[in-house]
């Protein structure tokens, strides 16, 4: 084997072993703190409930500190109709709030995501009714679009360094071809 090959089935090595490296080193510092899964704690109001007045917001808490940037609660009237106003905060150590703007009786519909700091999640579905027993409108199903994520700046870092250590590669096994054809 000759020079030049060694070298280039060296760097080839180092190349793979390198981008290894780095997608253990991800996923080991991705790993959740725990395997359990988040459980939610308390939603307020209550699913199911029946209240004689509209709330202000609507809270959940869950073991943990959440991560209101990656979580969303959504909630949704009888008709399809977003009721959030303003944004997603925190509710002391362990719990969010979404403010809901509701003037008239309805069944609620909350779609929730709640992403913890240490990355376990939790979602599901809560409805209560505001009003009388008996509302009309039948409770919403949250629109598909209502819980979409954007990319995830970490996993397409390592996406687009896998690209490149991919395109190394073959530029190097192509140039060796060219070189060994010149000989």
């Amino acid at each position: 084997m000759s020079t030049t090959t060694r070298i280039y089935a060296g760097s080839a090595l180092a190349v793979a072993a390198l981008v290894a490296l780095f997608a253990l080193v991800a996923r080991v510092s991705s790993a959740p703190a725990a395997d359990s899964p988040v459980e939610i704690v308390s939603i307020v109001p209550a699913d199911g409930a029946v209240l004689a007045d509209p709330p202000d917001a609507v809270q959940i808490h869950v073991p943990g500190r959440p991560d209101a940037r990656q979580s969303h609660i959504a909630v949704y009237d009888g008709d399809n109709v977003r009721l959030n106003t303003g944004q997603l905060s925190t509710e002391g150590d362990d719990g969010l709030r979404q403010t809901i703007g509701l003037d008239r009786p309805a069944t609620l519909t909350v779609a929730y995501h709640i992403v913890t700091t240490d990355g376990r999640d939790v979602s599901g579905i809560a409805r209560f009714t505001v009003g009388a027993a008996g509302v009309t409108n039948s409770p919403a199903m949250p629109p598909v679009n209502a819980h979409a994520h954007g990319v995830d700046p970490f996993g397409a870092a390592l996406l687009a360094v896998d690209g490149l250590a991919l395109l190394v590669v073959v530029a190097l096994l192509v140039r060796r071809r060219g070189d060994a054809s010149r000989s």
